[in-house]
């Protein structure tokens, strides 16, 4: 069967005729579609709300067969997801960098792909034994309806800032995609971050549901909650209070917003049953997760940090965490991805004026876009600050910032994290900041 579907930059439609060529049994459209063909064809203009169950239903309702959790928000998603998936047996991973199984993740194109490969994804994942999933649920794909059709059993919300403008036309559009996760008539829980204003009024909102709500934060009233005793150059020491229980903790993450990270699997993993003594034991060597604050550090040069972070509030958190970590000063490599929210690109300017010592500008992913004229919209926010270099190439930019760095600095390359490839005028071009690093440091030939 094949679905036709308007899409951003092609039209289903527009491939029927290739598709009965080779062989499609039938054709569901959301038009009608000119001419007379020997199959059936079934016309259905809100096909695209119900692709998803269509999707689901082909693979034999792999969702009704496991134990789903759905994370959104701004920032936070794929860590979540990811300690989620390592914190409980025999859960599978669905993200930004990767899907699978944890330590061996086959690459995705999307936060959250199509609907009919979420559907096919999930099917792979029952197919491998896996009881649960923890998927990221960016505000794309519940705007375009892509996990529809998936029955999630809790949904987690991060935290909300400025992104994606470009596509939704408005902050309050994009916090109406996100809250749509929290429709699902499936959900038995919700865990919300209530140190958020949006966290906090989308608890309310869910009262009276027959659901679960499991809140966490920094106040006591959290149903999960924290305390830090110290930061160390190897991670955050403190203490867990929560509704089952208190219990240390020594988590090998920096910053506040990771221990934030943490507390919501927590939630999740102790909602589903698991004791807080067995979940605080495997805190202890929680997996990194490619390209979320990995650090690099060699005797006798400066500590690289590699960082995802590509809105202003992820780049202020990241820079932050380093702060508060080391010392020395922070040198920031950052650009502003092409053919996205041009108005963010003058406010992460200003976050790095801010908050590092020096700066470098250069190109994240440039796609259509010119490099200099992206990198122009960056430097306006940094106002009298003059403490910065601009670099278009990437790697000539990270050399400079490992050059210009003494052993006790700290460099932040920020904006690409696990990335492979930079997007350049329709093409994608071998390049990874950690690779880069690695050769830079001496680790790889």
């Amino acid at each position: 069967m094949f679905v036709a579907l308007r899409g951003t930059n092609f039209d289903g439609h527009d491939f029927v005729d290739e598709a009965l060529r080779r062989g499609a049994a039938a054709v569901c459209s959301e038009r009608q579609i000119a001419g007379s063909f020997d199959v059936p064809i079934v016309v259905d203009p809100s096909l695209s709300l119900k692709l998803s169950t269509i999707a689901g239903r082909f693979y034999a309702e792999p969702s009704a067969n496991m134990f789903c959790i759905g994370v959104t928000g701004t920032n936070g998603k794929t860590s979540i997801a990811h300690h989620c998936a390592a914190l409980m047996e025999h859960t599978g991973f669905m993200g930004t960098i990767g899907w699978g199984l944890i330590g061996n993740l086959h690459p995705s194109l999307l936060t959250t792909e199509d609907a009919v490969t979420v559907q096919q994804r999930l099917r792979c994942l029952c197919l491998m034994k896996q009881q649960s999933v923890a998927m990221e649920v960016s505000s794309h794909a519940l705007d375009q309806n892509r996990v529809a059709g998936v029955s999630f059993d809790v949904a987690v919300f991060s935290n909300l800032s400025r992104d994606h403008i470009d596509y939704h036309g408005g902050f309050g559009q994009y916090a109406l995609a996100k809250r749509r996760l929290f429709d699902f008539c499936s959900l038995t829980a919700a865990v919300i971050n209530t140190d958020e204003p949006f966290g906090r009024e989308l608890v309310s909102q869910l009262r009276g549901r027959d659901l679960t709500c499991v809140t966490y934060g920094t106040t006591k009233e959290a149903d999960v909650s924290w305390v830090v005793d110290k930061y160390t150059r190897d991670g955050v020491v403190g203490k867990w209070h929560t509704k089952w229980g208190e219990s240390d903790f020594d988590l090998p993450l920096f910053g506040d917003f990771s221990v934030a990270n943490v507390a919501a699997a927590l939630g999740v993993a102790l909602h589903r049953g698991y004791p807080l003594s067995e979940i605080t034991t495997l805190l202890k060597r929680l997996p990194y997760i490619p390209g979320r604050m990995e650090t690099y550090r060699i005797d006798g040069k400066p500590a690289v940090v590699v960082d995802y972070a590509h809105t202003p509030e992820a780049l202020r958190l990241a820079l932050s965490a380093i702060r508060t970590h080391m010392d020395g000063r922070l040198i920031c490599v950052f650009g502003c991805g092409g053919d996205r929210d041009q108005g963010k690109r003058s406010m992460m300017g200003t976050v790095v004026a801010d908050q590092a010592d020096m700066a470098i500008v250069t190109a994240d992913n440039p796609r259509s876009e010119k490099v200099d004229f992206i990198n122009r919209q960056i430097v306006e926010g940094f106002g009298n600050w003059d403490a910065y270099r601009v670099i278009p190439d990437r790697g000539s930019a990270v050399h400079e910032a490992l050059k210009s760095a003494s052993t006790d600095d700290v460099v932040l390359i920020a904006g690409k994290g696990h990335e492979d490839a930079q997007e350049i005028n329709g093409k994608k071009n071998v390049f990874d900041d950690r690779d880069f690093v690695k050769k830079l440091l001496g680790l790889t030939d």
